[in-house]
């Protein structure tokens, strides 16, 4: 695509800057200082400290989900190892909708697990009804990110969490902290996760703790890799073949994550850029507008529609798009190989009940 004109581009950045951009969470997403360097949960981490007593009993946390098979083990910030209490907080957070201005959104409402922790819409609305920038990205594989949004104007997975939490929720993170800290379930469990009381930042923390346990693997592909006899079908080898050679997609769609968590301007939603510029925002640099984050492919059988978008409503419109832009011509053998491989990147979904929320004092 030619570079737009600079006086085009200067006036785009400047309303930008003006303005504020939303990505799907209705926030404005500047950029902030980088993240600190991560590490293995529970590697060369300071032990949390021991909960103060609040006279309530809770059962022991469950344990950390086990690494799965394709992947590598989830780093964490050294300021928020992932701990099993953060967790189950975490997931607790992650349902509860006080944390919105309505008291009707909670997190899951756009992530949910039926979905891949997406939520099958095109744009989905905030808390207040206005419709996304963006579609809802799957929270697959989250906390592999090194930078998060589809621009990656967020340096660190807590500081996306309370930008989403003001934009998509429209919450006031500490009135929210106030009607949770009223809860005793919340005022035990963060006392044991944290040692402290209810507090925005330890919500932010614990909802981050939580979706770093959200992933995608153990795939058919990953069995097959691991040398299980019988884990894909001749269809899916012949279309990991196109996968790699023919059409290219490992490119920008490599192992174990099938993402280079880089931006590439697909030629997408090109009539939409002087609203929503991409990477062009966070960066300043005209080359990137139009960019947006390679999305990973782990469970994507499950999270359609599909692109920043939510422009393509199938996974076969979506392979069509991509080959149609790339200029590649497959034969309708090849296109079903591949399609073949990609639905063997998807295991079957789990399911966990909903939990039960703490209940708040009168």
């Amino acid at each position: 695509m030619p570079e737009p004109h600079a006086r085009l581009v200067a006036v785009l950045i400047a309303a930008m800057a003006l303005a504020g951009c939303r990505d799907h969470d209705g926030e404005r997403a500047a950029p902030a200082p980088r993240a600190p360097a991560a590490a293995p949960p529970g590697e060369g981490a300071p032990p949390v400290p021991a909960a103060r007593d609040t006279g309530l009993s809770l059962p022991p946390p469950p344990p950390l989900p086990a690494t799965l098979r394709g992947l590598p083990p989830v780093a964490s910030p050294e300021h928020n190892p992932t701990t099993p209490a953060k967790v189950e907080l975490g997931r607790l957070l992650f349902h509860d909708p006080r944390l919105s201005a309505s008291g009707k959104t909670s997190c899951a409402s756009c992530h949910q697990q039926a979905r891949g922790w997406a939520d099958g819409v095109a744009r989905a609305r905030t808390d207040d009804g206005h419709p996304n920038l963006r579609h809802t990205p799957s929270l697959y594989n989250i906390g592999y990110h090194r930078e998060w949004a589809w621009d990656g104007g967020m340096p660190t997975l807590e500081a996306l969490i309370l930008s989403h939490w003001r934009g998509q929720l429209g919450g006031q993170p500490d009135d929210a902290a106030a009607r949770l800290a009223r809860a005793p379930g919340y005022a035990a469990r963060f006392s044991r996760a944290f040692a402290g009381q209810v507090a925005r930042e330890r919500i932010a923390e614990a909802l981050a703790a939580y979706t770093r346990t959200l992933r995608s693997g153990d795939a058919a592909i990953d069995r097959h890799e691991a040398g299980l006899r019988g884990a894909i079908a001749p269809d899916v080898l012949a279309g990991l073949e196109v996968f790699n050679k023919r059409a290219g997609c490992a490119t920008c769609h490599p192992p174990p994550l099938y993402t280079d968590l880089e931006y590439h301007d697909r030629g997408i939603a090109v009539n939409q850029r002087g609203g929503d510029p991409g990477r062009m925002r966070v960066t300043a640099d005209a080359r990137q507008l139009g960019a947006f984050k390679t999305p990973g492919l782990r469970g994507l059988l499950h999270t359609a529609p599909y692109f920043h978008d939510g422009s393509a409503a199938t996974l076969e419109a979506a392979v069509d798009a991509e080959l149609r832009r790339s200029r590649i011509d497959l034969t309708s053998g090849q296109r079903d190989q591949l399609l073949a491989f990609l639905r063997a990147l998807s295991p079957e979904l789990g399911s966990e009940p909903r939990p039960e929320l703490p209940a708040a004092l009168p």
